[in-house]
């Protein structure tokens, strides 16, 4: 990380309203962009941008690295910052070819690599979960054989809980792989894994790094659906013992060091089985599901702010230190709603009815009029949420679930269903 505010910031991919946030912390630095076609229409405020370069899904490393050339050579920069887990590979590559700082090409592809983080983390003696890769029902078999079961079977570089699925019995092979299998296409290549399956309470840890110093923001309990591993709710800070918070944070830490995380907002999953922590995944980035606004909401402290300060060459860890120390006492919950019919959405009612309730920050409608509901395979699939605050974590959540209750979709049926999809479901849940 530089240690002064930049003038001219290269952003690799998008980052939602991260860049905003940058330009809001440093005013006068101009910011240049490179990013994927899709990711064209998630940009805001494109047009402040000095120059923006698009380039096709399938682009090489070596078609990135020349566009940053480019962009380096007419209008030097003094930082590169991707906000993102996409094209990762891409912003270390940039780095090392314009002579810049970025996180370094190993933190980037263990954190990516599932196989290989749960390689990394049982070396350094943080995890020893047994894994491995599959493309065979006797692979899977293998594992079981020789931990049991259940197992969990997911896309090595995998996101968003798709294709996930539990092992319950040598007979949801085949179910597990079809599932898996199906979500590939969407997902870089690295294939299937499977790893030993940990029963316990689920959480995710959000952390602030800043020149190999960790802080832990907060530890939020999550919420997840049974079948398909998709998260349905979150509570922070987690409702849970000072003595169980300490030990969720030290096997967080210590993955971070493992891992070579040196700066940056992580946001960490990790299950308590009551007799160890073990951890599912990490994510150089901020959580998704609003759990960073609600965190500054409950808790004061601003990782958005945080990151973007980071991303701008400034310091943000004693800041964050001093608002975790001067934290308000509340509490902050997330409530998901789950489609529970298909077909398309024809009407939405009881919106500004929910929006007013007390406590209710936020209620938004992911799948508007004209959009189409589909069976909950991914957190894609989620329709709606709202998110409030109170002061307990029961009076939060029950804001927030009254707050989506309150919403009254009209959805009508497609005429002639599609064709049903080969793979069936898994028919049990557990860790993403």
């Amino acid at each position: 990380m530089t240690t002064s505010a930049v003038q001219h910031l290269l952003i690799i991919g998008g980052g939602m309203d991260l860049p905003v946030r940058a330009r809001s912390v440093h005013p006068t630095m101009r910011t240049s962009v490179i990013c994927r076609r899709e990711v064209m229409a998630w940009l805001i405020e494109p047009e402040k941008h000095e120059r923006l370069i698009v380039l096709r899904s399938d682009a090489p490393v070596e078609e990135w690295v020349e566009a940053a050339t480019y962009i380096h050579r007419v209008a030097p920069v003094d930082a590169v910052f991707n906000f993102t887990e996409k094209d990762t590979e891409k912003t270390a590559a940039i780095g090392r070819a314009i002579g810049l700082p970025t996180r370094s090409a190993q933190t980037y592809h263990l954190v990516a690599h599932k196989l290989d983080m749960r390689r990394r983390l049982a070396e350094a003696g943080v995890d020893d979960t047994p894994a491995r890769p599959v493309r065979t029902a006797r692979d899977v078999e293998e594992l079981a054989a020789r931990v049991g079961y259940p197992l969990i079977c997911k896309p090595v570089q995998g996101v968003g809980s798709n294709g996930v699925a539990r092992i319950d019995v040598a007979s949801d092979i085949r179910t597990a792989l079809d599932w898996g299998n199906a979500a590939l296409s969407s997902f870089p290549s690295g294939g299937l894994m499977v790893e030993q399956f940990h029963k316990g309470s689920e959480y995710s840890v959000e952390c602030l790094s800043e020149e190999g110093r960790h802080v832990v923001a907060c530890v939020t309990q999550k919420i997840s659906e049974p079948n398909h591993f998709v998260e349905l709710g979150h509570i922070l800070p987690a409702p849970i013992e000072d003595t169980d918070r300490v030990r969720i944070e030290s096997v967080v830490l210590a993955m971070l060091d493992a891992l070579g995380v040196t700066d940056g907002v992580t946001h960490t999953e990790v299950v308590d089985t009551g007799q160890d922590v073990r951890v599912i995944e990490t994510h150089l980035r901020p959580a998704g599901d609003e759990i960073p606004y609600m965190a500054a909401e409950a808790l004061g402290v601003d990782l958005i702010e945080a990151l973007a300060r980071q991303s701008v060459g400034l310091p943000a860890l004693e800041a964050v230190t001093a608002q975790l120390s001067a934290a308000p006492h509340r509490y902050a919950a997330i409530w998901y709603r789950s489609p529970d019919t298909a077909g398309e959405v024809r009407g939405i009612e009881g919106l500004d009815e929910a929006r007013a309730m007390p406590g209710v920050r936020d209620v938004s409608i992911l799948r508007g009029v004209g959009e189409h509901l589909t069976p909950l395979s991914g957190s894609s699939a989620r329709s709606a949420y709202a998110w409030a605050v109170g002061a307990s974590s029961d009076e939060a959540l029950a804001r927030a679930r009254g707050a989506v209750e309150r919403l009254r979709f009209s959805v009508v049926a497609p005429d002639a269903a599609p064709p049903r999809s080969r793979v069936t479901p898994p028919k049990s849940g557990g860790q993403g």
